[in-house]
C-alpha cells in the first residue's frame, strides 16, 4: 500500500470516526474495512472504483434510494460513490459542499432540487481526502480543508477555478491535519488536529503556502479540536488525549494569555465547540452522550446528556453493546439561539434550548447496516451524518456512506407537547419525589409513544424510574417520574433528562436536580 494510503487510513479514520470506528471493528461487526480496499479489475469509470465492489454498499451506498420523514428530505448527489462530507450555505441559500472521494466541489440549489458537481483538475486521480472544514467567504470563495495533502484549497464560485495552500506543519510534529474552518471577519481559524495548534489565515493568499498565525496548544495532549471566537476576541477550543480528558482553552490574541479550565469527568472527546447568545461556551463530546456548557463568569461546567439512540441506529445483533450512547460530534447555534449538534451513531440530528431547557432528536431516514451491529435486521445502521450547518430554519447535512445530502425543516410541527411539573427539585440523601411529565398528542398518533430517561449522575446515587415506559396516548396524559437519591450519594447538581419517541422524533424535558 502506499504511504500516503497508509497515512488516509490510519489517521484519517481516526479522526472521521474518533473512537465509534474502533467500537464497531473491536466489536466485529464492521464489514467494510478500508485497509482492504484497492482499486477492482473491472473499473467503472466512477469514484466507486477506489473502493473493491465487496466494500461499494459500506462506502458508496447501501440503497440507491432516497428517504424522508414529516421532518427530513434527502437529496442523491448524482456521481456515485462522491462521500460528501462537510456543508455550507452561501447569501443566495444555495449549499456547497465537499466530497472527500473525488476532490470537487458540490453546489445544490434547493429552489430547482438539481446538484451541479466541478470538476477538480488538480486532484489526483484516485485519491481521497477528509475534508472536513468549508466555509463561504465574504469574497464569493469556497474554503475547505484537506487532511490528506495537508492543504487549504480555495474555489472560487465565479470562475471556478480551484487554488490551494500547503498548510505549515509544526515544528517538533511528524504530521499535520487542518480539519474545521470557521470565520472570523476577514480571517478564516482551522484546528490542526494532530499538529497541535489553531491556525489563523487571511482569505488574500498568494504563492502556494499558506501564510498563518499559529497559536500553540498549551500540554502534551494528542488532539486540538474545534475553535470558536467570543465577542472580546478571545478563542476558545479544546485539546484532549483520548480516555484521559482535556482541557477547554481559552486564548487571548492581545496578550497572548492562556486560561485553561479541566473538562468534567467522563468527556473523553470533546470535539464541538460554540458560543451561545448568552456567552457560554457549549462543546459537544463524540465518546458518550454528553453536552456540557461552561459559563465564564463562574467559570463551571454543566452537564448534560442524551436520551439513548433508537435500537435501529445500533442493532446489537451480537448483544455486545451493553449501554448505547449517541455520541454528539459538532455544533452551532441557530439565529433563535437553539443549540444543534449531529449524533453521529444514532443517526440523528438534536436541537436542545437552553431557555426552555428542551432537547428534539430527529431521526435520519437513511440507514447504511454495514456500519452497526445489524445482522439480518432490516431498516437498520447509520448514515454517516458527520457534518450539518443551520440555515435560519433549515439545517443542511451530507451523509457519508449514502451519497446523498439532506435538509431538516425545524418549522413543521412537532407531535407532542412535553412538559414537566417543574424543572428544579432539591433532594437530600434518602429523599425521593415525583415529576409529573404532561403529554398532549398535537396529532392522530399512530402507534405508541416511548418514556425513556438517564441522568448526568451515577445510577448508585440517582434512580429515575418513570411509571410507564410504553403508552398508547389518544389524549393528554400525565406520567409520574420518580427522582429517588441514594442514602450515600454524592451531593451536587445533576440533570435528568426525561424523553418521550414517537417514529421519527424524539421530544425531551430536561429537570436539573440537586442533592444536598
Amino acid at each position: 500500500m502506499k504511504k500516503n494510503a497508509k497515512k488516509l487510513l490510519a489517521v484519517g479514520f481516526m479522526a472521521v470516526f474518533v473512537i465509534s470506528t474502533i467500537t464497531v471493528v473491536g466489536a466485529g461487526y464492521f464489514k467494510g474495512n478500508p485497509q482492504t480496499s484497492v482499486t477492482p479489475a473491472a473499473s467503472t469509470g466512477t469514484p466507486e472504483d477506489h473502493y473493491s465492489p465487496d466494500k461499494w454498499t459500506t462506502f458508496c451506498q447501501s440503497d440507491n434510494e432516497t428517504h424522508s420523514t414529516k421532518y427530513i428530505s434527502e437529496f442523491k448527489i448524482p456521481t456515485l460513490c462522491t462521500q460528501p462530507l462537510s456543508i455550507t450555505t452561501d447569501p443566495s441559500g444555495n449549499v456547497w459542499f465537499t466530497e472527500t472521494n473525488t476532490g470537487n466541489i458540490g453546489e445544490f440549489n434547493p429552489i430547482t432540487d438539481s446538484f451541479q458537481e466541478f470538476n477538480n483538475p488538480l486532484w489526483q486521480k484516485g485519491e481521497k481526502s477528509m475534508t472536513w472544514g468549508i466555509q463561504y467567504a465574504p469574497d464569493g470563495n469556497i474554503w475547505f480543508s484537506d487532511s490528506q495533502h495537508n492543504l487549504i484549497w480555495k474555489f472560487d464560485t465565479q470562475t471556478k477555478n480551484y487554488s490551494s495552500f500547503i498548510y505549515p506543519r509544526t515544528a517538533n510534529q511528524s504530521e499535520s491535519f487542518p480539519q474545521i474552518l470557521k470565520p472570523d471577519g476577514s480571517d478564516i481559524l482551522v484546528n490542526d488536529f494532530t499538529g497541535r495548534k489553531i491556525s489563523i489565515f487571511s482569505t488574500n493568499q498568494t504563492g502556494t503556502d499558506l501564510n498563518t498565525i499559529n497559536i500553540l496548544s498549551p500540554g502534551n495532549y494528542n488532539f486540538t479540536s474545534d475553535m470558536t471566537v467570543d465577542s472580546a476576541g478571545k478563542i476558545w477550543y479544546t485539546v484532549w488525549t483520548y480516555q484521559l480528558g482535556g482541557l477547554l482553552v481559552n486564548y487571548d490574541p492581545s496578550t497572548s494569555q492562556f486560561a485553561n479550565y479541566t473538562l468534567p469527568t467522563g468527556i473523553l472527546a470533546p470535539n464541538g465547540i460554540s458560543i451561545g447568545p448568552s456567552g457560554k461556551i457549549w462543546i459537544t463530546d463524540t465518546a458518550s452522550s454528553y453536552f456540557v456548557s461552561f459559563d465564564p463568569q463562574s467559570q463551571q461546567f454543566t452537564k448534560y446528556i442524551t436520551v439513548p439512540p433508537p435500537i435501529s441506529t445500533y442493532g446489537n445483533a451480537s448483544g455486545l453493546i451493553k449501554t448505547p450512547i449517541t455520541r454528539p460530534y459538532w455544533n452551532q447555534f441557530d439565529d433563535q439561539g437553539r443549540l444543534w449538534f449531529n449524533e453521529q451513531v444514532a443517526n440523528s440530528l438534536a436541537m436542545f434550548d437552553p431557555v426552555k431547557k428542551s432537547l428534539v432528536e430527529y431521526l435520519v431516514p437513511s440507514k447504511n447496516p454495514n456500519w452497526s451491529d445489524c445482522g439480518n435486521q432490516t431498516d437498520c445502521g447509520v448514515a454517516q451524518v458527520l457534518y450539518f450547518t443551520v440555515a435560519h430554519n433549515k439545517v443542511w447535512f451530507p451523509e457519508w456512506v449514502e451519497n446523498n445530502i439532506g435538509v431538516l425543516d425545524s418549522t413543521v410541527p412537532l407531535p407532542l407537547g412535553v412538559n414537566a411539573s417543574t424543572t428544579n427539585v432539591i433532594l437530600h440523601r434518602g429523599q425521593n419525589e415525583t415529576v409529573d411529565i404532561t403529554l398532549n398528542p398535537n396529532e392522530q398518533l399512530n402507534g405508541t409513544v416511548e418514556v425513556m430517561t438517564q441522568e448526568t449522575a451515577s445510577t448508585q446515587d440517582l434512580r429515575v424510574t418513570p411509571s410507564d415506559k410504553i403508552i398508547a396516548l389518544s389524549k393528554q396524559e400525565t406520567i409520574p417520574i420518580n427522582l429517588s437519591a441514594d442514602y450515600f450519594a454524592l451531593s451536587g447538581t445533576y440533570n435528568v433528562v426525561v424523553g418521550v419517541r414517537y417514529q421519527d422524533v424524539t421530544e425531551s424535558q430536561f429537570i436539573t436536580v440537586t442533592i444536598q
